[in-house]
């Protein structure tokens, strides 16, 4: 696997240039200070610790609260991980050369896999982002409320207000670089493809919420547990290709449907957001007094905690890049980086903060030994 694709020259050239013929197969490990721009250690170290925080509560929260369906999120999400990103960094070893192309190439960080192809701390992004904003929903009640495809909504559209923070920064910071010459990268979001920002940011977590909430939560089911989660990261693609069919069609049309393929696309996550909205807006409308309040420490304040460390974290890396983005012509740097969408990277961190602020707004239970337990039935009792 250590050939290089077709574009990985061009583009790993915009980062730096990037060796991909005698590269360890494996692993391999370079020195922080010797890293393209000064802001990856950060992310790198942010992303790598959310991560591990996300572990510890999702044990703790099996250990204590004796549900285990965090914890089989929380590795289902590794599972997607391994499912899902060897294709996209050898496409042509898959077949997909021609429907895909190489579709961005990632910048080399202090811990590397698969040939340099694999940073560590996008391993970690998979579970940090998804366990926080599934966490983040289910102390609101709203995914025991709710049916599964409701609640994965709500989670959707959450995860896609802090990742797109995230998403729209790194082109300009060289965190990675997309390839402009790949079939499925357009259209675009000032430096972003409106395939991450839509299929990525939103079906992806949306498809896996829903398995999770589909066979791991819930009542007993039948069949191990791990198989189950293994189900969960292996389907989690099929919702991705679910939500991309509009687009995949209108991209094999003779001719050029930017426009069409555009619409097709945010569409779907305009459909993600009204369910979110109706849902909350019902859920308001109908809560029971009586419904049990999250527990309180650890357990209840890591969701709004990781949350508030997320935004303030990529505020500053936001404000790092800032001078920058606004010399920016043509929507390059002068240092000759693509930027993102600040404005839209706006929104979603506005949206995140109000999210924020109603989860922690929900009262959390501070009598010893009153946090609920799932039953059999899978419903929380007191």
């Amino acid at each position: 696997m250590s050939s290089c694709p077709p574009g990985f020259a061009e583009t790993a050239g915009t980062l730096g240039g990037i060796d991909c013929t005698t590269t360890s197969p494996v692993v391999s490990v370079r020195s922080p200070a010797s890293l393209a721009d000064p802001t990856m250690p950060v992310v790198e170290a942010f992303m790598v610790l959310a991560a591990g925080v996300a572990l510890v509560h999702a044990v703790l929260w099996w250990r204590r609260r004796g549900d285990p369906t965090n914890l089989g999120l929380w590795c289902a999400t590794l599972v997607y991980l391994v499912v899902l990103e060897p294709p996209l960094y050898f496409p042509e070893r898959f077949g997909l050369q021609d429907q895909l192309g190489l579709i961005f190439v990632h910048n080399v960080f202090s811990v590397q896999f698969l040939h340099d192809r694999l940073p560590l701390y996008i391993v970690a992004v998979y579970p940090a982002l998804t366990y926080a904003a599934y966490a983040l929903v289910q102390r609101t009640g709203l995914l025991e409320r709710h049916s599964p495809a409701a609640g994965a909504a709500c989670v959707a559209v959450v995860f896609h207000c802090f990742y797109e923070i995230f998403d729209q920064l790194g082109p300009q910071l060289r965190w990675w670089a997309w390839n402009p010459a790949a079939p499925s990268n357009s259209p675009w979001l000032a430096a972003v493809p409106v395939s991450s920002v839509v299929v990525f940011a939103a079906a992806s977590p949306f498809g896996m919420v829903l398995l999770t909430r589909l066979l791991l939560a819930g009542r007993p089911r039948p069949g191990p547990a791990g198989l189950r989660v293994l189900a969960v990261g292996v389907l989690t693609p099929f919702a991705m290709m679910l939500c991309s069919v509009p687009y995949g069609v209108l991209s094999r049309w003779p001719g050029r449907f930017e426009a069409g393929r555009a619409v097709a696309l945010w569409a779907v996550l305009a459909v993600f957001v009204l369910v979110a909205a109706l849902t909350v807006a019902r859920d308001l409308r109908e809560r029971p007094g009586g419904e049990p309040a999250p527990p309180d420490g650890f357990l209840g304040r890591y969701p709004v905690a990781a949350g508030v460390a997320f935004l303030v974290v990529f505020t500053a890396l936001w404000a790092a890049a800032l001078p920058e983005y606004l010399t920016a012509r043509a929507g390059r740097t002068p240092s000759g980086t693509p930027v993102g969408s600040l404005g839209y990277a706006t929104a979603c961190a506005l949206l995140a903060a109000g999210t924020l602020v109603a989860a922690g707004r929900v009262r959390a239970v501070t009598t010893p030994g009153t946090s609920p337990r799932r039953s059999p039935t899978g419903r929380s009792r007191r």
